[in-house]
């Protein structure tokens, strides 16, 4: 008998699924699709086999690999006394026992006494047993063999890199961060840290967005300055980032944060033109679109097979309204926060089973914030939440510092984690709470995102009760999180507003990776890609970009349909197809970035650009103006010519190219200066000289060895045809007929003569 493991829902963390049938029992971690097969019953046993069968979910609660190397040598027999087998369950705690394994043969054999080989076996195992090394290495290679990289050496080297890391920690023990810059009570020292000055100082050389509307437009400030919102949070301590830090020309960051949900409407005039340049096609005054429904997901799954979706992961982003956000926010209200996500873990427990929140909360270690549990997680849960990438840590940059995110640390922070395989939350981290849903392997975003909606659903139904008790929150207000009509979902950082969303999946394309520019593929549909660290070039993190006006369905159907299309490419690749049709630049559509079909009012930025184009237009800008809307007879505008050099910012080459015989005297005024500075030579008045006869050309042959062949390269285009860069598929498929034709009848004339 085989039953087969469709489907299973709210399987919690490291349990199995158990079938037994009659006396017999088989079980495994869930997979879907996975086959439980049973011997079938022969004989007389066939009539009394059982009529049902039994499910059962078993957890385990620890795991340890033990070793047997030099059981041979140690006589057949290795015994492990005090073994420490360390608990799976956050909670939990190491088990302790003591077992011995024995070699049993079937037919026993006469032993050869090896002392001297027993002696060196003994003096090894004392070794690593007093270092501590063998327990590493069995857990190092069992985490090996579950994960299987493609680059063992890299994983194994990063394992004892955090082993390491964790011992180094676990020494230290609990820690105080009240002295350190950033971390105690008190501001970062520097602007608006209630010591210094609030005057605009010098921000000629700073270089992040914030500091480019206060360097252009200084009035702003100055107006807004004494204003405070109605929790108190000034301009000063939105912008405070962006003065203290320079930051870099070439990553250039927002350098503002919102001290609280009112932020972005009072101090709009600064926080404007920072929105508008982080989340470019964005309209300011377009109310942003809502739709959280997951029965409008699209049905379609990512990779049914389970072999190109490694795992996925949603990450929302959600403020409470009448609380200050955590760069500005004080300890009690910090601990509020924290109150809120620990009151609806206890009302959780004996909520319906639709909308409960049950788990476990871990604060932060050397945090006293929680009564429940004073100095924070164990050095146990610490180093298993770090290596389930479940665990957040100090700011550890000045800007974030700057920010106030690191003020009281780690007072009132912690992870929540959630009994649902891959659920977690995080307490006051940048934002009030980020919550996350995590998926391995059988990737589904559309049941990801409905477990994610459900935990946010329940924290927000314990905040309004307890904020409106409080009275920070109205009796008509249906949600206690922050949100805007037309930003969305309220952030802290201005790059995560709209549907504060982020969908990352994991895949393993290899193929694709080797044969396209996927940075390019991904971004053609609005989404980002990036090698995943510890693996070889197949594995990549694909995940969404800008969410603001868009809503949460649109976020998560955008990265399902890229990610059917990436792994149908893979897909493609593997049985031997070309797609062309599919890589940028190649297909129908022309390659994403500077319009064709028209340039856009304002000319591009320009100034690192490399090409000769770019140089002239950085001399002449006014070409750009006089041409912008302009376009040949045959249809080709100036947006086509200098495409190119707009959208390759490090190439040398001339950045226009010209797409039919009319651009050199329609768009003469842009192709005479590039083909000057190509040819110094070359006069735009002085007609081109035209000598084509053989009887001119020298009888002089090359004499030598040294000559091994001649390559004589000329370039036309036809008449009355558009060129490469503009022609159509018909235009191409008619040079080549004509070409074609040609080359035929020149054959057939030598066969002729």
């Amino acid at each position: 008998m085989e039953v087969r493991i469709d489907e299973v829902d709210g399987l919690p963390a490291h349990t199995y699924l158990s079938i037994r049938y009659g006396e017999q029992r088989r079980q495994a971690p869930f997979r879907t699709g996975e086959v439980i097969t049973f011997p079938p019953a022969t004989g007389g046993a066939a009539e009394k086999a059982p009529r049902s069968y039994t499910v059962d979910v078993l957890r385990k609660v620890g795991s340890k690999q033990v070793s047997l190397a030099g059981i041979a040598a140690l006589g057949g027999s290795v015994k492990s006394a005090g073994l420490e087998i360390p608990s799976l369950e956050i909670n939990g705690t190491p088990i302790t026992a003591d077992l011995s394994a024995t070699m049993v043969r079937a037919k026993p054999e006469e032993q050869v006494e090896q002392p001297k080989r027993q002696q060196i076996a003994r003096k090894a195992k004392e070794y690593l047993d007093a270092h501590g090394v063998q327990p590493v290495l069995n857990d190092m290679f069992a985490r090996l063999l579950e994960a299987q990289p493609t680059e063992p050496l890299a994983f194994m080297v990063d394992f004892l890199e955090q082993q390491r890391e964790s011992q180094a920690t676990e020494a230290e023990g609990l820690r105080s961060y009240a002295s350190v810059p950033g971390l105690g009570a008190t501001p970062l020292p520097g602007f608006a840290d209630g010591r210094s000055s609030e005057d605009l100082p010098d921000l000629a050389q700073h270089c992040s967005l914030a500091a480019d509307v206060l360097r252009s437009r200084p009035e702003v400030y100055e107006r807004l300055r004494d204003t405070r919102t109605e929790l108190g949070v000034s301009l000063a301590q939105c912008a405070k980032p962006g003065i203290d830090c320079p930051g870099h020309a070439l990553m250039k960051v927002a350098g503002a944060f919102a001290g609280d949900a009112q932020c972005y409407e009072m101090y709009w005039d600064f926080f404007r033109s920072i929105v508008c340049s982080l989340h470019p096609g964005w309209m300011p005054g377009v109310p942003h679109f809502r739709e959280s429904n997951p029965a409008k997901l699209t049905n379609s799954r990512i990779d049914g097979s389970g072999r190109y979706a490694v795992c996925a992961t949603l990450d929302a982003r959600r403020n409470f309204q009448s609380l200050r956000f955590p760069t500005c926010c004080s300890k009690a209200e910090r601990r509020e926060v924290e109150q809120i996500l620990t009151s609806a873990l206890a009302a959780g427990a004996d909520g319906p089973p639709s909308g409960r929140l049950r788990g476990a909360y871990l604060p932060l270690r050397s945090s006293e914030s929680h009564a429940a549990k004073r100095g924070g997680m164990t050095l146990h849960q610490q180093q298993r939440l770090r290596i389930a990438g479940m665990l957040f840590g100090a700011p550890d940059s000045r800007m974030r510092l700057s920010a106030g995110l690191g003020r009281d640390w780690p007072d009132a922070r912690g992870v929540f984690l959630a009994e649902s395989q891959g659920a977690f939350i995080w307490c006051n981290e940048e934002d009030h709470l980020r919550f996350f849903a995590r998926q391995h392997h059988a990737v589904d975003l559309k049941r990801l995102w409905r477990e994610l909606q459900r935990s946010i659903s329940a924290v927000d139904a314990v905040a309004v009760s307890r904020l409106r008790a409080r009275g920070g929150l109205g009796v008509a207000a249906e949600s206690a999180f922050a949100r805007s009509d037309h930003l969305g979902y309220v952030t802290t950082c201005p790059t995560r507003l709209g549907a504060a969303l982020r969908a990352t999946v994991t895949l393993k394309i290899p193929l694709l990776a080797a044969a396209a520019d996927l940075s390019a593929l991904c971004s053609s549909m609005d989404l980002l890609v990036s090698h995943e660290v510890g693996h070889s070039g197949g594995v990549w993190n694909v995940s969404t970009g800008d969410c603001l006006g868009l809503s949460e369905v649109d976020v998560i159907n955008n990265i399902i349909e890229g990610c059917v299309t990436l792994v149908s490419l893979e897909q493609r690749l593997e049985r031997g197809e070309p797609i062309f049709e599919a890589t940028l630049g190649l297909g129908v559509e022309a390659a994403p970035g500077f319009p064709r079909s028209r340039c856009p009012p304002a000319m591009p930025d320009v100034s690192r650009h490399q090409c000769i184009a770019a140089e002239v237009l950085r001399v002449h800008p006014q070409i750009y103006a006089k041409l912008r809307k302009k376009a040949t007879a045959g249809g080709v505008s100036f947006a086509t010519c200098i495409k190119p050099g707009m959208d390759d910012e490090a190439t040398r080459a001339s950045g226009v190219v010209a797409g039919d015989a009319n651009c050199f005297t329609a768009f003469r005024a842009m192709f005479d200066p590039v083909i000057q500075r190509l040819n110094g030579d070359f006069l735009p008045t002085v007609p081109q000289p035209r000598d084509t006869s053989c009887e001119k050309v020298t009888n002089c042959t090359i004499k030598g060895h040294r000559s091994v062949r001649v390559l004589v390269e000329i370039r036309r285009n036809l008449r009355g045809l558009r060129f490469a860069p503009s022609c159509s598929q018909d235009e191409r498929r008619e040079v080549e007929r004509l070409v074609v034709k040609a080359l035929l009848s020149l054959d057939q004339l030598r066969e002729a003569c």
